[in-house]
């Protein structure tokens, strides 16, 4: 007998009520003093309680069924003789109406309470009224009592046998198919579609019912992802998905199987508005721990008035398959798309090792090239065939085979062995066709998820072109230095020069101007008027040369200044030379100018020199304007410094920014034409840009550009 089979429990319950009904005759028997019966019933009891702790230890119950059968014919024929037949007869009737109420499903145990309370009660009448009628124990024939309850007793044993015995089958009939279609599945690679389609089939005829859909909520909406096709039904998916909506989505929201057979429903009072049919059974199919969709079965009309526990069993047997092979369908689509990826992977991977630039040889643990692509080919001028199979740190040029082999292998066998992740070394080679070459190579090794090296990696990139380019820069740079010494030695040579500029040309025109006032003084009254105006000539131009020496040392010193970057305040330095000028504040629009990197002195003169020609350039205006500002850009910062003054014509632009170019003679606005030119040198020193923008009559914007 199975575990909780139909036998398993009739057979505990009637233990248990034998073990209850011998302590009441024990009770009973010692009350009475009838000690000899209480010491029988007592070793009868001690036997069945025997058997029942037996049978807990034996789920099948082979081992006790039969001693256990002898022991309760031997106390029925006792108790026979012992009470004449009526106890017996009472004692068999109330056992079987115990053992069915025990044995039971909930919604059966009152009912069968009920027949037996009025069976009872028709029995105790009968026997009141008809004493000559063989019913109870207390007319004249209690062999015929007994032997109709006896035969009640076991009609109703073998009904319920039976029952249980075709539930048994059809289960099993089913299971056995569910594993045949699984079977096929597995074996055939079956569509998925038809095997879940045969599940619905066999499901639909099973159970009676016309419609079998599978169905999956998306996003909080139905949709039918399979139906049987065994029955001739008309409803488009459609109008099936309308008519099933609100049970799939009760199915969906609870998670459990759910079932409708007229008024007998597990359905909850608060089931969502909409068409539910009359007869369905619907469980959730379950992929993953998690809801994948609903297996329904339904019918408008149906030959029944509920659904047994098997039906139910069928059902959620049905979606753990159904799941199962969902599952797996899934995991070949995985597995599919894994190969995939995989094949485009090693395609991807074989065009990208062909074609690379760099060379690559693949190596074993020894280091022997097991595989070289068409780039080592071409370094090396061999062939893969005639590279394969040899040591890679053997290729070395012939003079430094001994040192380049001893390192190469120290460093290979770090590798390997986990000391060191990867080296680098470059080595001078001959190849095949006698050309010296220069190789960087690279040695990784490749380990699995385990931390063991598999394989190794060497990477082959010829630096011979590089090498050479090496040779020629030193070259170059001994060149380049060699003009650095002749340029040095030029700019002690300019600065001697400007040492005589400064000592020795100053000297004659400090004496030209001495002398020019001197002789204008002391014979003013004897000169004439033009003789007088020849002189003041001397004595200006003579200012003017000395101005024009001290612009030009000023210019020369800036081109050979060391410049030591470092934040600059510019709203402080424009400030400033506003203030030492004793200029006009109100003539001035200045924005918020921002604080980059620069050499303060330098930056000071440029400011100073373009705001000094705006003022100048603008002095003649009634009402001069100058705005100094910033605009920001992505790399630098662009100023501006801005005039109405009397501007310049555009087609003289490339003289503004030249050493001693001017536009404007002396009369006009005075100068040397030389701060512009001090400007763009600053600039460029700072990696910026210089340029203006003018206007005659309108005015003047200059720019500079310093990086952020």
């Amino acid at each position: 007998m199975k575990e909780e089979s139909i036998e398993h429990k009739i057979f505990k319950a009637s233990l248990l009520f034998c073990m209850v009904m011998l302590a009441y005759a024990m009770g009973y028997r010692a009350y009475i003093h009838e000690y000899q019966m209480v010491m029988v019933y007592a070793v009868f009891f001690v036997f069945t309680f025997f058997i029942w702790k037996k049978g807990k230890q034996e789920p099948t119950l082979g081992k006790v069924v039969i001693p256990w059968s002898i022991f309760i014919f031997l106390l029925a024929i006792f108790l026979w003789f012992k009470t004449g037949g009526l106890n017996g007869s009472g004692i068999v009737f109330f056992s079987v109406t115990l053992i069915l109420v025990i044995i039971a499903d909930k919604k059966w145990r009152i009912r069968l309470a009920v027949v037996f309370f009025v069976i009872q009660l028709v029995l105790v009448l009968a026997d009141a009224h008809f004493k000559h009628l063989p019913i109870w124990g207390f007319n004249d024939k209690p062999h015929i009592d007994f032997i109709l309850l006896t035969s009640i007793l076991l009609s109703l044993m073998v009904t319920l046998k039976n029952s249980y015995d075709d539930k048994e089958l059809k289960i099993e009939q089913f299971h056995q198919s569910l594993r045949e279609l699984h079977r096929l599945n597995l074996r055939h690679d079956s569509n998925l579609d038809e095997v879940l389609s045969d599940y619905l089939n066999s499901g639909s005829q099973l159970l009676g019912m016309h419609i079998g859909i599978i169905a999956e909520v998306v996003r909080g909406e139905p949709m039918i992802k399979n139906y049987n096709e065994t029955l001739d039904y008309r409803q488009s998916l459609k109008e099936m998905l309308a008519l099933h909506k609100s049970v799939i989505m009760e199915v969906d929201l609870e998670k459990r199987t759910l079932f409708s057979a007229g008024s007998n429903s597990n359905l909850n009072l608060d089931t969502p508005s909409g068409h539910v049919p009359k007869y369905f059974i619907a469980s959730p199919v379950m992929v993953n721990n998690s809801m994948y969709g609903v297996l329904l079965f339904s019918a408008d009309n149906a030959n029944r008035s509920q659904f047994e526990e098997y039906d139910i069993e069928i059902v959620e047997l049905m979606a753990i398959n159904i799941s199962h092979l969902i599952q797996l369908k899934l995991w070949k689509k995985n597995q599919a798309e894994a190969d995939k990826a995989l094949s485009l992977s090693e395609k991807r991977f074989k065009s990208i090792y062909d074609y690379a630039s760099v060379g690559i040889c693949v190596c074993d643990m020894e280091g022997t090239i097991v595989m070289a692509n068409r780039a080592v080919e071409k370094i090396y001028g061999y062939k893969e065939h005639e590279i394969v199979n040899t040591k890679f740190f053997f290729f070395s040029h012939a003079e430094e085979l001994d040192v380049d082999m001893k390192e190469d292998i120290d460093l290979f066998q770090k590798t390997i062995s986990g000391e060191i992740d990867h080296y680098v070394i470059e080595k001078r080679i001959q190849a095949k066709d006698g050309r010296i070459i220069y190789i960087r190579k690279t040695v990784t090794a490749v380990i699995d998820e385990k931390d063991k090296t598999q394989f190794v990696i060497v990477l082959n990139d010829d630096i011979t072109e590089r090498i050479a380019n090496d040779e020629k820069i030193g070259k170059l740079n001994k060149e380049l230095g060699v003009q650095v010494e002749k340029l040095e030695e030029a700019n002690k040579e300019l600065e001697s020069f400007s040492y005589s500029v400064s000592h020795d040309l100053r000297a004659p025109l400090r004496a030209i101007d001495g002398f020019s006032k001197i002789i204008l003084e002391d014979n003013e009254d004897e000169f004439s008027d033009e003789s007088k105006r020849l002189l003041n000539v001397i004595i200006k131009n003579s200012r003017k040369m000395a101005t024009l020496i001290d612009d030009l040392l000023e210019f020369s010193r800036i081109t050979r200044r060391i410049v030591e970057f470092k934040p600059i305040n510019f709203d402080e330095i424009v400030n400033g030379i506003i203030e030492e000028q004793a200029l006009d504040h109100s003539i001035f629009t200045i924005e918020t100018l921002p604080s980059v990197k620069g050499e303060p002195t330098l930056m000071k003169q440029v400011f100073s020199n373009l705001i000094g020609n705006a003022v100048k350039f603008s002095s003649n205006k009634e009402k001069p304007r100058i705005e100094i500002g910033v605009s920001e850009k992505s790399e630098f910062y662009e100023f501006f410094v801005k005039d109405n003054g009397v501007g310049f014509d555009m087609a003289y632009y490339d003289k503004v920014f030249g050493v001693f170019q001017r536009l404007h003679t002396d009369e006009e606005f005075k100068g040397t034409g030389v701060g512009l030119a001090i400007v763009l040198k600053v600039v460029m020193r700072h990696q910026g840009k210089v340029w203006a923008e003018s206007e005659v009559g309108v005015g003047t914007t200059f720019y500079f550009t310093l990086p952020k």
